[in-house]
């Protein structure tokens, strides 16, 4: 309710709105004529703040904010060009006035527009935050134009100096624009995140603000994109704990995502705590369950990211009756899944070791649900043909990366992964979880047995993971070579710290029967293949980097230095690989080349994998397109110029090739030198990977090397243009025509 009413039409009146800041209204202008202020002797006016307002008769109010000046000063305000003037003097003790002839006959856009520029433009302007003068005239207006509105509480502080504040808006207001807080120590606007709870006409407002104590007559001023609201801040008597809140509000999607969202950006602290509330107050899973006319559905996957949420389950719909599937998003949206999905033809037991029945499995990726933290439980929305829409809730998800990773895996049978689907569904998410999965792994510790070399030509680095069985083989080897005690240094790399007491006690043992120094560089976590090799070459200090497989046992002394003698020279050799073989003595690897399969995927393949160790062709020194990374050795300052190993490879698949291809890159070749020959026992440690095992990450790594490498692939093994858009299944003479092009 206002008591001033506003000034005539045609008058101009001036008051101060802070020391030494004046406020000018002119109400003369007809609508859409233009209006002036100039100094009487024609010096400019700065600094100057004009706002332009809809009157409710019809009519305009111009307003002008500016300085006052040190000495009397004439004004000439006009409604137009050539239009009669009104003359106005200001002078440096001008009285401060009515501020509420500021909103006084304003409509209601023109009370909003000068609301909200009074909160944010003119604050920063003219230095008027901390202002007590201008907030109590701010604060007057404010009151006056919700003058019965029901207090904002301080509801809970979840942590020092942050606050959650409720009230009750009417939705009238439209999208939360800003949050002030208008109090007698000055003005602030709030670092603040909004949600509006569930749909009425007046909604539950939680907004989540940094924000101190609150000061008795606080004014809490909220800007919307249609509206304002008003309300007394108070502190709530019995504040809830944060558990508290959460245990009341966890059902309104909008107000759990909020502070989700809000915490998690703020702080690990605030990450932590979310997932914890989560955790322990979990929401009861929902999900469809099949009946008379009505479909199954479930969703088993909702792993949100910050680049949006992958989301997979299953329906059986005989009858045709569900029209859609949506993602409810915390802000009220909504994204349909039925537009990005990709489905296949599954299996669903309702109970672990049930029975099971035939159902459509979906996989999709949403980018619209990016940067929502980290929801444990997204909800989803199934709609019927007949409108009737159906909530369905996931058990919570896993957070940890390397479950995620799994559940990811685990998503698709690797009979269906097209390569449609994983570029559009899984690369999304599972690019994001790698990096999250790698990026904390680290040497925890070091441990050195003995003191080596103090400047080694060759460096060898075995990652470790589970398999410590052919330690005590590839160590007597590596022992009773004189070249590697004299010229080397062993640096072995624990990719699953749990076994850090067995492997640590291992090497000690077997240091003290051999007295050959080694290092045993202990990882905080599994991060894989090339995490765990590039952090064993961070550690490594000679010259030539030599990476070997845990599974793979040098046959004769001499080896590395021979290996070494094939790197640079007249074939610019950038690295080499030495011949491979099973333990009966068959080939393993006499060089890698790439060959397409069914589907058109590039893939990995050894030649002459199975052939007799004397096989003429394998015995013959030559340039591959690439070498197996289970040994292969490089100089250690190219190895580092490359960037290492790539490390987006999921588990470790095809990081080898994708060395070699950098490698050639900068134009350097790849060769392969049969004169050294090693065992290797194949994947033995893979295998006790149960994530790349029952998943798909063989497929995965195989299409994102393919996307990352076709051109340079294509050119090195020879295929044309015509051959390159249709899969091929290429034959052994292929293979043979593409080691000739190399050598």
């Amino acid at each position: 309710m206002l008591e001033a009413a506003g000034p005539a039409p045609g008058a101009v009146t001036a008051l101060r709105l802070a020391p030494g800041v004046a406020a000018v209204l002119f109400d003369g202008a007809a609508p859409g004529a233009e209006t002036r202020i100039a100094r009487a002797d024609g010096t400019p006016i700065a600094p100057l703040a004009t706002l332009r307002l809809g009157r409710a008769d019809g009519g305009a109010r111009t307003i002008w904010i500016m300085r006052l000046g040190e000495a009397s000063a004439e004004f000439a305000i006009s409604a137009a060009a050539f239009g009669p003037e009104e003359r106005l003097r200001l002078d440096p003790d001008l009285a401060a006035g009515d501020p509420l002839a500021l909103v006084a006959g304003l409509d209601g856009r023109g009370r909003l527009a000068l609301l909200s520029a009074a909160l944010n433009a003119w604050p920063g302007a003219f230095r008027l935050g901390r202002s007590r003068v201008y907030a109590a005239t701010l604060g007057l207006i404010a009151r006056s134009l919700q003058p019965r509105a029901a207090a904002a509480i301080v509801a809970c502080r979840p942590f020092e100096g942050l606050a959650i504040i409720e009230a009750t808006l009417s939705s009238a207001i439209g999208r939360l624009l800003s949050a002030h807080v208008v109090g007698s120590e000055g003005l602030s606007r709030l670092k603040a995140d909004a949600a509006l709870g569930l749909a009425g006409p007046r909604r539950r407002l939680a907004i989540l603000a940094d924000h101190g104590a609150t000061a008795p007559g606080d004014l809490l001023v909220l800007i919307g994109e249609t509206g304002a609201a008003v309300r007394p801040l108070e502190e709530g008597e019995k504040a809830a704990s944060l558990a508290g809140w959460w245990t009341k509000r966890r059902f309104d999607p909008a107000l759990a995502g909020l502070v989700v969202r809000g915490l998690s950006a703020r702080s690990e602290a605030g990450r932590r705590a979310v997932l914890e509330l989560q955790a322990r107050a979990p929401l009861p899973a929902r999900a469809v369950a099949a009946g008379p006319a009505r479909p199954m559905a479930v969703i088993d996957l909702a792993l949100s990211l910050e680049g949006g949420l992958l989301a997979g389950g299953f329906l059986d719909d005989p009858d045709r009756l569900v029209a859609g599937l949506d993602h409810l998003l915390p802000d009220g949206g909504s994204a349909a899944l039925e537009t990005r999905w990709h489905r296949f033809s599954g299996r669903y037991a309702e109970e672990e070791g049930g029975a099971t029945r035939a159902v459509t499995g979906f996989v999709a990726f949403l980018p619209e649900a990016a940067k929502v933290g980290p929801l444990l439980q997204p909800r989803f929305r199934l709609r019927l043909a007949s409108g009737t829409a159906l909530p369905l809730v996931p058990r919570p998800q896993p957070t940890d990366p390397a479950a995620m990773r799994a559940a990811a895996l685990r998503a698709v049978p690797v009979q269906n992964a097209t390569a449609a689907l994983l570029a559009e569904a899984l690369h999304p998410a599972l690019a994001e979880i790698q990096k999250r999965a790698v990026a904390p792994i680290a040497v925890e510790r070091a441990v050195r047995f003995g003191t080596g070399a103090e400047a080694p030509l060759v460096s060898l680095v075995v990652p470790l993971y589970r398999v410590l069985d052919f330690l005590r083989f590839q160590f007597a080897a590596f022992a009773t070579d004189t070249t590697l005690r004299q010229h080397g240094e062993i640096v072995y790399v624990l990719d699953s710290p749990d076994q850090a007491e067995e492997a640590e006690h291992l090497l000690g043992g077997l240091f003290r029967l051999y007295r050959m120094p080694v290092t045993l560089a202990v990882l905080n976590g599994n991060g894989g293949f090339a995490r765990a090799s590039n952090a064993g070459a961070d550690l490594a200090r000679g010259r030539l980097l030599g990476l070997v497989n845990s599974d793979v046992i040098p046959i004769e002394p001499g080896w590395a230095l021979r290996l070494a003698e094939r790197i640079g020279g007249k074939q610019n050799v950038g690295a080499v690989g030495p011949k491979l073989l099973f333990e009966d003595g068959a080939l393993q690897h006499a060089g890698l080349y790439f060959e397409r399969d069914a589907r058109g995927t590039w893939l990995n393949h050894h030649y002459h994998k199975g052939l007799p160790a004397g096989w003429a062709a394998a015995n013959r020194p030559r340039l591959v397109p690439a070498v197996t990374g289970a040994c292969l050795l490089t100089t250690r300052s190219l190895f580092r110029e490359v960037g290492g190993f790539t490390e987006d490879y999921v588990i470790g698949d095809y990081e080898d090739s994708d060395l070699c291809l950098k490698i050639r890159a900068t134009g350097r070749t790849i060769g392969y030198e049969p004169r050294v020959a090693l065992y290797h026992l194949e994947r033995r440690s893979i295998r006790r990977h149960a994530d790349y095992m029952r998943g798909i990450a063989s497929r995965y790594n195989s299409w994102l090397h393919g996307e990352r490498w076709d051109a340079e692939i294509r050119a090195l093994m020879g295929e044309t243009a015509a051959e390159a858009v249709r899969p091929v299944l290429r034959k052994r003479a292929a293979a043979a025509a593409a080691e000739r092009s190399a050598a």
